[in-house]
Parts: structure tokens; sequence; C-alpha cells
């Protein structure tokens, strides 16, 4: 990995509209969009760069408009990284430490060529005093962020390899019935840290699901019916 190359150009149109998407700033005027747009910069990262890392001081918050970056954490000096979230296009993060103005709790690295827009921690603080709407967007993305979280532990805690890894394929696909073709979007290695596993153990527990109709090729999954994967997890799919 490499530190982070300050590659910084201009907003592009499609960036704002990018960043009015975003769920943590649905519903906010165009005026507030637009003042934020300006004290913002887009930073270029090629694969493998890192974005901040574990401990930094939060001095931003970073949404990404293209590629992908993957959230990791340590012990220090106990062993490597390992991935604990997965962020694609139109994605904000870090908000809790911008906010809190505590030290990242993890490191940020381009898993792809990536973009990523860069709001100042006390513009975004500046803005969220002068905009209720902008506080009440942001207290509701972190409110469902949160839930995101408790329902992880709960994985963790309650579900199995294999079916956590259920859950993750499910998440690669809207539909939940009838047989799919779903391609893996990571390397073997990113998916068993994102599920929370070893790679060996990662091996076994598509092994567990090849009784339950599931079929890997390559990068490509196929999946003979949804609805077992769903029921073998015990899933209700509440809304987050």
């Amino acid at each position: 990995m490499t530190t982070m190359i300050q590659m910084a150009e201009g907003l592009r149109g499609e960036d704002v509209d990018i960043l009015a998407r975003v769920p943590m700033f649905a519903g906010i005027d165009a005026p507030t969009l637009t003042r934020m747009a300006q004290v913002a910069r887009v930073v270029r990262l090629p694969r493998g760069t890192v974005l901040f890392s574990q401990g930094d001081e939060a001095k931003a918050l970073y949404v990404l408009l293209e590629g992908q970056i993957g959230l990791s954490g340590k012990v220090e000096d106990l062993g490597d990284d390992t991935v604990v979230e997965i962020l694609d296009a139109g994605e904000a993060f870090v908000a809790a430490a911008v906010l809190t103005g505590k030290p990242y709790l993890i490191a940020a690295t381009a898993l792809a060529p990536a973009r990523v827009l860069e709001l100042p921690r006390q513009a975004l603080l500046d803005d969220l005093r002068a905009s209720p709407d902008l506080a009440l967007a942001m207290l509701g993305s972190l409110a469902r962020h949160f839930r995101l979280l408790v329902r992880e532990i709960k994985d963790l805690k309650l579900k199995s390899a294999s079916q956590r890894l259920a859950l993750y394929l499910l998440g690669l696909t809207a539909r939940r019935r009838g047989a799919v073709i779903v391609r893996l979007p990571h390397n073997k290695g990113l998916i068993a840290a994102r599920v929370g596993v070893r790679p060996e153990t990662l091996s076994r527990a598509f092994a567990q699901l090849k009784g339950r109709g599931v079929v890997v090729d390559g990068q490509n999954v196929a999946i003979a019916d949804l609805a077992v994967l769903v029921d073998y997890c015990h899933e209700g799919w509440e809304n987050v």
C-alpha cells in the first residue's frame, strides 16, 4: 500500500449530483449543497493508496464518487489489517469521527482507482449549525448506520460462517426467490475478511452451501433458489 497521493481536482457537475443522492444529504436544499461543494475538493486515488490511517486526526468527511474503498482496522502490532467494510460509489464515511473530533478508528484504502470528495470538518460543522435539515439528515443517517452495525454484531455472534456467507451472497442481488447467478465483486481474501472468517474457513463455508444449491465457478456463483438461503439464514430482512 502507498500513502495518499495528493491529486486534487475540481468538482464535476455529476459530482454534485452524486452528493445530492447520498442518503446523509438526502432532501438538503440546493443552496446548502452548493455551499458544501464550493469548499470541497476531489482527490484521485490510485489502487492501493491509503486515504487515511487508523489513529489519524479526523479532518474531513468523505464521499466516494468512483471506485471502491476498503475500511480496515487492526490491533496495533498484532497481525494484519482486517477489512470491516467495503464501500461503493455514492457512500459517505467516517461521519462519527468528524462530528466527535476523535481520531479515525479505521483506515481507508482504495481497492480500485477511486475519486473521493473531501468535505473539511470545520466547514461541515458550520453548515450543520446553519441548517437544521442537514443536521436531521445526518442524524438519521448515523442512526441507520448504527442499526446496521447492531445487525452485523448479531450476525457475528449468532450465525455460523456459512450463514454469514449466505447473507453476503444474498446482498449481491435484490431478488429473494428463484435461481440467480451473482458475480463476486471482490477476491476471496476480501470476502473472507468481510464475512469475518479466515480464507480457509471461507472455502469450507462455500462447500457447506453447496448442499443448499450454491455452486461456485471462479467469480460466478450460481444459486438454485434464493429462498433456500433466506430460510437457512433465518433472515427476516427487516428494514434498516
